[in-house]
């Protein structure tokens, strides 16, 4: 049974854990932490891990906030650093990206955790976006790892727009009134597909949009050819949408 302090966030590069013990061996520059006043006077102890400033981060790095929530004790708020958003798709409620994002902010209970005198505690964690990247990338979750080691290719249809805007509800509580609608809406401008039914194999395609022809390209290999914006958003069977890439419109 995992304590308290060794729950681990599930989004971002790579899974950050909740530890203040290893917080003091990383050193100085890594996390900072601070303590937070929110909505009704409610105190926080917010920890930020970051990830170097790069090119890269600057067009694809964005920010998620995982809070977890305990009785008695104050919330402990985790800011993380993410490339991609990866969104559960396995629900049989889930049919589009926006079920996927409304999934993924959603407050969920975790079971099986204890503190450090060993006794059991209700705990619950919510994640929400604290910030924006200029370049938003989805991550549909199509490989699905089982107990048994093995890995399966969840095969379903999820619709997708061409024009996303993301809803205040999916923003952190001290971040909503700061995004103009501009800054929360994005279009699509590739996609990357899987082809075949398995997790081991298969084959990646990609639709992207050309500034210069004003209009889809399907690239396969070496074969390219021009498409309309229906074909990129129409489900198929032999194709499944893995990578979803958008570009903010005030940035367009």
């Amino acid at each position: 049974m995992l304590s308290f302090s060794e729950l681990t966030i599930s989004n971002g590069p790579k899974n950050h854990s909740v530890n203040e013990e290893e917080q003091e061996e990383q050193g100085e520059g890594s996390e900072d932490e601070w303590e937070q006043v929110g909505p009704r006077n409610k105190t926080s102890v917010t920890r930020q891990a970051d990830f170097v400033q790069t090119p890269i981060t600057g067009i694809f790095g964005g920010h998620i906030r995982s809070v977890v929530y305990q009785q008695s004790s104050k919330e402990s708020a985790t800011l993380q650093p993410f490339f991609t958003l990866q969104l559960d798709i396995q629900s049989d409620k889930i049919r589009t990206v926006q079920d996927a994002l409304e999934s993924l902010v959603a407050r969920e209970s975790v079971q099986g955790y204890t503190t450090k005198t060993k006794q059991e505690v209700e705990i619950s964690r919510r994640v929400t976006l604290e910030k924006l990247p200029p370049v938003l990338v989805l991550h549909l979750k199509r490989f699905v790892y089982e107990k048994t080691g093995g890995c399966q290719k969840l095969i379903k249809n999820i619709e997708y727009p061409v024009d996303l805007e993301i809803s205040k509800e999916l923003l952190s509580p001290g971040v909503k009134n700061k995004n103009f609608k501009c800054h929360r809406t994005y279009r699509l401008f590739a996609v990357v597909y899987h082809h075949g039914n398995s997790a081991t194999g298969g084959h990646y395609t990609t639709d992207v949009f050309q500034i210069g022809l004003n209009g889809w390209l399907r690239i396969d290999d070496q074969t390219v050819k021009v498409i309309n914006q229906y074909q990129v958003v129409k489900p198929t069977a032999e194709r499944t949408a893995y990578l979803l890439y958008y570009r903010r419109v005030d940035l367009l």
